[in-house]
C-alpha cells in the first residue's frame, strides 16, 4: 500500500488536482521514494507534476510512467529563474494556485513556446522504441518475462542485465524470481524496470504484468540506443517474427527516434518519434478479421505479410525505416482502415 499522499516523502506539495515533486539532481529515476509518490497520486486521482531544472534528464521509464495521468507534466525551470516550461512539448508553464498550466499566446489553439526548449542545437544518435504485447495462459507453471528477455537479446545481443521494482534495479535477471515475485502480486497488476544491453546498445524499459480474462499480459516498452544507426525494416521485422513464433502476440509498435546514447530523455526538442511498423495479433483477426486485415485497397505502401504460426497468425504492417515524419500519415491511413468507423486515433506516445 502507498502512503497516502500527505505523508508520501518524495511530494512536496499537493492541491485539490495534482502532487508537485521537486527534484534537483542530473538524473531522475524511477526511484523508491518516486514509485510510492505516483500510487499515492493514482490512489488520490491527483495529476504528478515534476519539478526539475533544466539540467535534468529523466530515465526512460520515468519518461513513459510518471505523466500519464490527467494534468501531469515535466516541469523544467528556465535556466534564469525566471519561468517554466513543459520538458516534453516546450510549452511556457505558469503556477494557477492548483497546478501548472500552459500559457496561452493569445490567438486559439496556440501556446507560448520556451525558448530554451527550442535553442539548443542537438544532433544526437538513434533510438529504436519497441512497445510489444505478449499474452500467455494464466498457468502455475506460467514463466513471464520471457518476452522482454527475448526482445532485449534480439535488439542488444544479450539478455537484461537486471530487474527491479524501482531505479536503479537491485536484482539480476532471473525471469523465476521475477514470475515469483508478480505472482506474490497477483491479482493486482505489476510494474517492474528492465535495463540491459552489449556492445554500446544500452537499453531501458518497463515490462508490466497484467492478469486479464484471456490470460497473463506482458507488456514492453523498450529504447535501444543505436548510435551506429536505425535497424533495418527487415531486421526489426525479423524481431517482431520471432516474438510471434515464441508467443501469442497481442500487438506490436516500432519507432525510430533520436535521444541520448543513455536512452534518457532531456528538456529541448529532439524531434519526434516516427513509426516503423505495426502488428496485431490473431485475437483481432478472427472470423472475417483476417481478410479485412490483409486488405489494404486504398492505403498506399502498405504491403501486410502474416507471421508467427500457419495455425494462427498475426499481421505486419510495414511502414517506413523510423526517419520520415510524413510516415505518420501512412500510420492514420491504416488505423483508419483497421478501426471501426468514428474511432479517435491519436499518436502514441513514446
Amino acid at each position: 500500500m502507498p502512503n497516502p499522499v500527505e505523508l508520501s516523502p518524495a511530494i512536496d506539495l499537493h492541491t485539490d488536482k495534482v502532487v508537485v515533486i521537486m527534484q534537483d539532481r542530473p538524473v531522475v529515476g524511477m526511484s523508491a521514494w518516486l514509485v510510492d509518490a505516483l500510487a499515492a497520486a493514482e490512489a488520490a486521482g491527483l495529476g504528478v507534476q515534476l519539478v526539475t531544472p533544466a539540467t535534468t534528464r529523466l530515465t526512460f521509464a520515468v519518461r513513459t510512467t510518471l505523466f500519464s495521468g490527467r494534468d501531469s507534466r515535466w516541469v523544467v525551470t528556465e535556466p534564469n529563474g525566471e519561468g517554466a516550461y513543459d520538458g516534453l512539448g516546450g510549452s511556457k508553464l505558469k503556477w494557477d494556485g492548483q497546478m501548472f498550466q500552459a500559457v496561452a499566446a493569445g490567438e486559439q489553439d496556440k501556446v507560448d513556446m520556451s525558448p530554451t526548449f527550442v535553442a539548443v542545437d542537438l544532433e544526437l544518435p538513434s533510438q529504436l522504441l519497441i512497445t510489444a504485447r505478449v499474452r500467455y495462459q494464466a498457468l502455475e507453471t506460467t514463466v513471464v518475462g520471457k518476452a522482454a528477455e527475448q526482445l532485449f537479446k534480439d535488439l542488444t545481443g544479450d539478455e537484461p542485465a537486471g530487474w527491479g521494482t524501482a531505479e536503479p534495479v537491485s536484482q539480476p535477471w532471473n525471469v523465476g524470481q521475477l514470475t515469483a515475485y508478480c505472482r506474490r502480486r497477483a491479482p493486482k497488476p505489476t510494474w517492474l524496470s528492465v535495463v540491459g544491453g552489449k556492445d554500446g546498445l544500452s537499453a531501458m524499459g518497463a515490462v508490466e504484468i497484467h492478469r486479464r480474462p484471456a490470460g497473463l499480459e506482458e507488456v514492453i516498452n523498450l529504447a535501444v540506443a543505436t548510435p551506429d544507426g536505425l535497424p533495418t525494416p527487415e531486421a526489426v521485422q525479423k524481431v517482431g517474427e520471432r516474438l510471434a513464433n515464441s508467443f501469442t502476440l497481442v500487438s506490436f509498435f516500432a519507432q525510430g527516434a533520436h535521444g541520448g546514447t543513455d536512452t534518457n530523455a532531456m528538456p529541448h526538442w529532439v524531434g519526434v518519434p516516427v513509426p516503423m511498423a505495426m502488428a496485431v495479433g490473431n485475437d483481432a483477426l478472427r472470423g472475417d478479421g483476417m481478410a479485412k486485415a490483409l486488405d489494404m485497397t486504398g492505403v498506399a505502401d502498405i504491403t501486410p505479410v502474416k507471421i508467427g504460426p500457419a495455425a494462427s497468425p498475426a499481421v505486419w504492417y510495414p511502414i517506413g525505416d523510423g526517419k520520415n515524419q510524413l510516415d505518420w500519415n501512412i500510420y492514420s491511413a491504416l488505423l483508419g482502415r483497421l478501426l471501426p468507423p468514428g474511432t479517435p486515433i491519436s499518436r502514441p506516445t513514446a
